[in-house]
């Protein structure tokens, strides 16, 4: 199983400049992958973005949107920014892609919330006919694989007819996971699809002593604070020790996962080498 690390764009009030270096420093401890978590209406910084500094300071990690939630994005633009970023990095980059749960950011950007995922599904073709250089948005073609969030009926047909997997959310719910997993890899063979679906999970994680987990915390609480209840179990479920981390990789990794991402709950560099020392 592979692992990889979050870059803290998400992270209220981050700084720009932590990213290249949080980068380079996740290539130097020898994590497979960056990652990054999208929104609008929040003190972070943009997911593609984040992502282009990454593939800049970076040679070989594979480059992770996780999700990206492409209804709020201009389709053409986003091809473009999307097809250019997998051109520049020479094929690392893939596509973590989801709806989200958030109302306003919808509204920020003039877009039906109740529509967005009929408007995905628009976005898929359209952006897989304009990755090809016979388009004329791109200046070579571009193969972008595509896995699907959330635990949808339309996630399992996308992820197993138009796309190439899934991806799990956060909170550590091994049995629900285990079983929707299951559903896409069997949904794939119904497909008749040559291979295997690849499956992605992720955690939240804050290392470190005195009051850095609870910084961690305090971070979820926020950035899904407007869901209470769920806020609450990101809170609960945050992984804060070594013993921890290494736990949620034998795990994921017995349960046939193929990537397990690690986003982090604070922005200080120091947790690239804590993640790295625990579970590498």
């Amino acid at each position: 199983m592979r692992i990889g690390i979050g870059l803290p764009n998400h992270v209220a009030g981050v700084s720009g400049a932590v990213i290249g270096s949080w980068a380079r420093r996740a290539e130097e401890r020898g994590f497979e992958s960056l990652t990054t978590i999208d929104r609008l209406l929040y003190p972070s910084l943009d997911s593609v973005i984040s992502l282009s500094v990454a593939a800049g300071a970076t040679s070989t990690l594979g480059l992770v949107t996780n999700v990206l939630l492409a209804p709020l994005y201009s389709t053409p633009v986003l091809a473009k920014q999307l097809g250019s970023l997998a051109a520049c990095a020479g094929s690392r980059l893939t596509l973590g892609i989801g709806v989200g749960s958030r109302a306003d950011d919808y509204d920020a950007v003039g877009v039906n919330f109740t529509r967005r995922g009929r408007i995905l599904d628009e976005q898929l073709i359209a952006m897989r006919r304009d990755w090809s250089a016979d388009a004329g948005y791109c200046p070579e073609s571009v193969s972008i694989p595509l896995l699907f969030g959330g635990r949808s009926e339309a996630t399992i047909r996308r992820a197993t007819t138009v796309g190439d997997g899934w991806v799990a959310g956060a909170l550590r719910d091994f049995d629900t996971q285990s079983a929707f997993a299951e559903r896409i890899r069997a949904g794939w063979q119904a497909a008749g699809r040559a291979g295997t679906p690849q499956i992605h999970a992720s955690v939240n994680f804050a290392l470190g002593d005195g009051d850095v987990p609870q910084q961690g915390r305090d971070h979820l609480a926020r950035y899904y604070g407007f869901r209470p209840e769920y806020a609450k179990l990101n809170v609960d479920d945050m992984i804060h020790s070594a013993d921890d981390a290494r736990a949620a990789v034998r795990a994921y990794r017995d349960l046939g996962f193929d990537r397990l991402l690690f986003h982090p709950a604070v922005a200080s560099i120091d947790q690239v080498d804590l993640l790295a020392d625990a579970v590498l």
